[in-house]
């Protein structure tokens, strides 16, 4: 039987260095993804997670094992995309208008065809999260990881305030606020260069 999160962290605390390990394997798809939807570059993934992972053994000690493992992974894995985007000062795109025309037809290829999922093979999905996260690059650093944590990792929305160390009331305002910026640029950047009229 499978070790719970509670178990693992008194082995590790214990000195059995593969039950950190355990803990790695259990919660690295969440913190690759994390950090990929945050970041929006593979190129970043692996070495934020491991710096991720030495944080949480370090803090191991601190983690208070009545509560959410999930969300004190996610946490450190929020904090450190955080601290990675104030260093770096960079967003992948100036301003809404850099977005090529290209970028704006594949937009509109993908919206025309939402509402219909299966139609869209696995390198346009993988477009339409590249273009997505150009976008997202403008939004609030906390907005936009409300919105990671909610809507490409599914997280609820306590685990979400947890994370953020805020109120349930105030992540769903952050997702709610993000998701509308969003449509409403995704939305300008489509009309304004001519692939849709109004009418």
């Amino acid at each position: 039987m499978a070790k719970t999160d509670k178990e693992l962290v008194e082995a590790t605390l214990g000195g059995e260095n593969q039950a950190f390990a355990v803990i790695i394997e259990r919660y690295q798809r969440l913190v690759f993804s994390i950090i990929y939807h945050y970041m929006g570059s593979r190129d970043e993934v692996e070495d934020l997670a491991q710096e991720v992972f030495l944080k949480v053994f370090r803090s191991l000690g601190t983690f208070d094992t009545e509560r959410s493992m999930k969300s004190w992974v996610s946490r450190i894995t929020a904090n450190t995309c955080l601290d990675e985007m104030r260093k770096a000062h960079r967003r992948r795109t100036s301003l809404f208008s850099d977005l090529a025309l290209a970028d704006g037809e594949r937009i509109e290829h993908f919206f025309t065809q939402f509402n219909q999922p299966h139609q869209l093979t696995e390198v346009e999905v993988e477009e339409l999260f590249g273009l997505l996260e150009k976008v997202m690059g403008h939004l609030n650093k906390k907005d936009k990881m409300a919105f990671v944590l909610r809507e490409l990792d599914g997280l609820e929305y306590p685990e979400i305030a947890e994370v953020l160390e805020t109120t349930e009331l105030a992540a769903r305002i952050r997702v709610s606020r993000a998701k509308k910026r969003l449509h409403e640029e995704l939305h300008r950047i489509l009309y304004s260069q001519g692939n849709l009229t109004d009418g």
